[in-house]
């Protein structure tokens, strides 16, 4: 499995509405390319993906709070454009994104909970 990295400084927590279990395991476990762990006891019903010692926890909710505007998760990973064929695979919608430095390529993505999400390709000489 490709190594990949959740770009925080502690625990990030989102929200999901019921039933979108194996829409949201592919978005952060096929295109994010983090690794699907447990939920623990405390958080009640959803699922955790973490990356080294940083957990991404989506709690589900009949009224989840959804971020769709400000960005919620940053997530590096070993290749955009692998991250991008997997989403036009399933016709998910995104915006390719770019910074001052070419090799700051990203893509800006809503989950299938509606969560604003950036994926980051990192530069080759600095690892995930």
């Amino acid at each position: 499995m490709r190594h990949s990295r959740i770009q925080a400084v502690d625990h990030v927590n989102i929200e999901s509405p019921f039933g979108l279990d194996d829409k949201l395991r592919w978005f952060y476990g096929e295109v994010a390319e983090l690794e699907e762990r447990p939920p623990d006891a405390k958080m009640g019903a959803g699922i955790c993906f973490r990356s080294e010692r940083i957990e991404l926890r989506i709690r589900f909710s009949p009224e989840p709070r959804i971020e769709s505007v400000e960005c919620r998760v940053l997530v590096g990973v070993s290749s955009i454009d692998e991250a991008a064929e997997r989403l036009v695979e399933r016709k998910t919608p995104f915006q390719p994104l770019s910074g001052l430095a070419g090799s700051d390529r990203r893509i800006q993505v809503l989950d299938p909970a509606g969560n604003r999400v950036e994926l980051r390709q990192a530069h080759r000489d600095i690892p995930l």
